[in-house]
């Protein structure tokens, strides 16, 4: 299927036998290279991952782009040859990546350029969880650091914030919007597509 300016429908995967995740450890990461072959080094390290028990695919998806078009084709990761190692990924029962999620990831895609998106399980944390559960706690928010903050912070030394927002906080803005506005602009012909991608990057904050 194709995610036509974020418009898109995510194509379910086989349901999972077995135990459902956990629900306090789940998270997405996305990872962009030139083409499929150079994203398949890391799927192989993501099912080696999911051997150890270290995290669990719950739902992959590939995302690729051409360098003519706003368009990003967005499939299921078992329908690459080149991504074989993640062939085992399903969707459990209800929790999978939206087609709002997949819009997202797409509009962060470069000319082309091909993305691994992935819904992990952090199996490594399981312990941690359960005794956090076991002592009434909770797990309140987190969120993945950007390699652009540490880098940042590094530079600046003390005093450079990590965290950009509240652990709970759900973004004002949708940025699928806005990056859809743009290609709509590009359909036009009022848009060139190079000025499309400067503003896409600008909507994103990169």
């Amino acid at each position: 299927m194709r995610v036509h300016h974020g418009e898109a429908r995510v194509v379910p995967v086989a349901a999972q036998r077995g135990e459902e995740p956990d629900p306090d450890l789940l998270e997405y990461v996305l990872v962009a290279g030139r083409d499929l072959d150079a994203l398949a080094p890391v799927a192989a390290a993501v099912d080696e991952l999911e051997r150890a028990g270290t995290v669990a695919v719950v739902d992959a998806v590939v995302l690729v782009r051409d360098g003519s078009s706003t368009t990003v084709e967005a499939r299921p990761a078992h329908e690459h040859e080149q991504l074989a190692g993640l062939a085992g990924a399903r969707a459990t029962r209800g929790v999978r990546l939206s087609a709002h999620d997949v819009q997202l990831a797409s509009v962060t895609v470069d000319p082309s350029e091909s993305a691994l998106l992935l819904l992990l399980e952090d199996r490594w944390a399981r312990p941690l969880a359960a005794v956090v559960r076991a002592n009434d706690a909770r797990l309140a928010g987190g969120e993945r650091v950007a390699r652009q903050r540490v880098l940042g912070a590094l530079a600046a030394g003390a005093g450079t914030d990590l965290v950009v927002r509240g652990p709970v906080v759900t973004p004002l803005i949708d940025q699928v919007a806005q990056v859809r506005q743009l290609a709509h602009l590009v359909e036009r012909g009022l848009l060139p597509l190079d000025a499309y991608d400067a503003q896409r990057r600008r909507v994103l904050g990169a």
